[in-house]
Formats: C-alpha cells, sequence, structure tokens
C-alpha cells in the first residue's frame, strides 16, 4: 500500500497541465509537490530493509542529495587554473534513491552544411530497474566496482544517420578511464588534462578521437546548483579533437560531459552551437509544465565572442519550432542586447526511458541558418562568425 502511496504522490505532482493558465504561478508548488512525494523515501527504504535484517549491526554508506558541494557554478578560460574534473568523471557517485548519473561524449565537426557529428551516452538510475528503449536495465550489480548501466550511440557520418542502439552494459572504472560495455557496444574514455581519448566500438559506429585541451576561449564549465531542494550537476570539458570515425577523417570541437541529478528527469530545451573562429552559444532550461505553458527552473545562456574573447550572457530564453521539430527559433530581449537564432535540424534521434514514469528524450543535429546578436556597438552575425553547428535537445515527459 505505501508503495502505491509513493507513486500516487508522483502522479499528483507531475499533472502539469491541468493548471492551465495559473501554472506560472504554481511552479514552485509543482516543484515542491515533486520533492514531498519523493522526500521521505529514503526512510522508506530504510524501513523494508529493517524487515529483514537488524539495521543495528549496519552502516549504510552515507548519501548526500548535494554531493560533490566543493566544485562550485563557474566556467574557466583555457588560460587559466581550473579545477581537474577526472575525479568526477572517473568515479560512481553514491545515489539517493531514484538519484541519476549520465556520462555523454559529443564531437561535432563544420565542415559541410550536414557536418558530421556524433553522440554517445552511458548512464544509470538507482532504482531496482530502468528501461531504455524497450531494454531492462537491472541493479543486481556484479560487485567489484562494476555497475549496469544504459548505453548507446548515434551519429551522422556526413551522408547518413548510424545508431548503435540501446544495450545493457557493465562499466568499470580506473584511476583516469571509464569503460562501458555490453551487448556488442563499447565506449571507452580515458586520460587527463591535456589530452583525452574516446574509442566507441560498434557494428554501425567505430571511432578513435583524441581529444586536446585548446589554447583559447573557454575550456571547463561547472554547474552545481541547488534549487527548491533540487540538486542537478553538470560537468563540461570543452575540447578540440581529431581521429576517424568508421574510417573517415574526423576533426573538430566536442565535449565530455557527466551529469548528476537527485532531481526527477523533467522536461528541458537545451543546446550547444559552435562556429570555425571559437565562438559559441549554449543554454539551458528546465521547466516545468508545457513547452507552451511552463515554469522555468532555469533558463539563461552564454555566447562567446571569439573576437572580442568575451562572455555575454543572456536570458529568458524563447524556444520555438515547427510541428516536425525541423526549424528552431531561439530568441533573448534584454535591456541592452538582443539575440535571434535561426537552426535547421537535418538528422534527429529519439530514446525513451519508462520505469517509474515516462520520458521522452530527443536529440538534433542541427546547422545553424542565422545568428545575430547585438548590445551596444557589438554586433555579430553569421559574416563574422562563419557556418556553425551544434545539437538541440527537446525532452519531455516526467521521470522519477
Amino acid at each position: 500500500m505505501k508503495e502505491m502511496r509513493f507513486l500516487s504522490g508522483i502522479r499528483r505532482a507531475v499533472g502539469l497541465p491541468s493548471f492551465n493558465h495559473r501554472i506560472l504561478n504554481k511552479g514552485k508548488h509543482i516543484g515542491r509537490n515533486i520533492l514531498d512525494a519523493t522526500g521521505d523515501y529514503e526512510g522508506y527504504v530504510y524501513e523494508r530493509m529493517a524487515q529483514y535484517w537488524d539495521m543495528s549491526r549496519y552502516t549504510l554508506p552515507h548519501i548526500s542529495v548535494y554531493s560533490n558541494g566543493n566544485f562550485k557554478t563557474s566556467i574557466y578560460k583555457a588560460s587559466e587554473p581550473s579545477p581537474c574534473l577526472d575525479e568526477i568523471f572517473y568515479k560512481q557517485e553514491n545515489l539517493i534513491p531514484y538519484g541519476k548519473e549520465y556520462w555523454f561524449a559529443i564531437f561535432t565537426s563544420m565542415d559541410s552544411k550536414k557536418p558530421m557529428q556524433l553522440i554517445s551516452c552511458f548512464g544509470r538510475r538507482n532504482s531496482r530497474k530502468s528501461v531504455i528503449d524497450n531494454v531492462e536495465i537491472g541493479n543486481d550489480n556484479p560487485g567489484d566496482g562494476v555497475l549496469k548501466m544504459g548505453a548507446f550511440a548515434w551519429c551522422f557520418d556526413g551522408k547518413k544517420k548510424l545508431v548503435a542502439p540501446a544495450v545493457e552494459a557493465l562499466t568499470t572504472f580506473t584511476g583516469q578511464s571509464i569503460k562501458s560495455e555490453g551487448d556488442g557496444l563499447s565506449i571507452d574514455i580515458s586520460g587527463t588534462v591535456p589530452l583525452y581519448k574516446v574509442k566507441i566500438d560498434s557494428d554501425a559506429i567505430k571511432c578513435d578521437l583524441n581529444l586536446q585541451k585548446p589554447s583559447f576561449g573557454y575550456d571547463e564549465e561547472v554547474l552545481n546548483e541547488l534549487k527548491m531542494g533540487l540538486n542537478y550537476q553538470v560537468y563540461n570539458l570543452y575540447y578540440n579533437f581529431d581521429g576517424t570515425l568508421n574510417g573517415k577523417e574526423y576533426k573538430g570541437r566536442c565535449y565530455l560531459q557527466k551529469v548528476i541529478l537527485s532531481t526527477p528527469l523533467i522536461p528541458w530545451h537545451w543546446g550547444r552551437l559552435i562556429f570555425p573562429d571559437g565562438s559559441f552559444f549554449v543554454f539551458f532550461k528546465p521547466y516545468f509544465g508545457s513547452p507552451d505553458l511552463n515554469y522555468p527552473l532555469r533558463n539563461k545562456g552564454i555566447f562567446y565572442s571569439a573576437q572580442h574573447d568575451r562572455l555575454f550572457w543572456v536570458y529568458n530564453i524563447e524556444v520555438q519550432h515547427d510541428s516536425r521539430k525541423v526549424n528552431w527559433k531561439f530568441t533573448s530581449q534584454g535591456e541592452d542586447y538582443s539575440l535571434n537564432v535561426a537552426v535547421k535540424a537535418y538528422a534527429n534521434h529519439s530514446f525513451n526511458f519508462r520505469y517509474g514514469g515516462a520520458f521522452n528524450y530527443n536529440e538534433h543535429m542541427v546547422n545553424v541558418k542565422k545568428f545575430d546578436f547585438r548590445m551596444g556597438d557589438v554586433k555579430i552575425n553569421m559574416k563574422k562568425l562563419g557556418t556553425g553547428a551544434g545539437i538541440v535537445e527537446d525532452a519531455t515527459g516526467l521521470l522519477i
């Protein structure tokens, strides 16, 4: 019965569309409802264990909702000191129940109208099981530091989309490497600052890529925030790369990313666009509600102009797209700036997460059709930036 009450609380908490026009005022209360529905779960775990074991004889590992507190939200220039992220990338977290950790390695070239791009990911949720694209990921880990995770990869090789479907993978850790491997897919990340290496091996996708710290611009970003009692952490390394993808020469810019969540997966819009001169634009907008009517937990982005070697922050980004989610627009208007961006998707892929909710993770590979940024005397467009490309994410649903 307690399991049913727990799930019913989640269902009540995620009935977001029913709030209609009041959702902008109710957003914080929605988040609090989710916390109320999940907040007692750790105690519930202890209670259930006590039915079978004498808990006075055992000590459970410390689990923190706000872990890695020594890493603060910041972005770092390549020419300046920055914290080494190896202790984040090459370790497993002590996750709270339904906590999550995911690793991403994403690569973008700028060599054509439909440039080669590659997205790879592996990760886990601390629950009895998870389901990704109908593939069940168990939680009966073998031990000795080996964890079961879900893993997948897909790419556009310059001519067509290729997919290495989701699999259950065994993930192993060492001091300077992590490898996730299972059922015909292997993703291997190794190295340390300033050189890393990523290898992917599957029937559809094979790559061997060398990652090198850039000599200018920004090379590292940390996002470690606590909002409404919910902690989300994002760690990024922004590097140059070269190597091969399915036997083809492949070079450009990439990022290694680790995401740690003590939150449900809620809807978001995210994007990262890069340009040949080293400029980039990135934004993140997680929200409660629907795409048309929502309460953002965060809604801001960064434009880095390599010409000016300067970061420009933008806020309250409006996201629009057509019915096919091919043509996208991102706009932001501040007191002293304006931003107008248009991109077009040429490849996309979706992954579905289930068990404890339903969540659709949609990824779009895009090229930039318009980029216009103005602030005072600073006026930047694609004539100055060159041809841009990148990734746009459109995630919907909710997963505890």
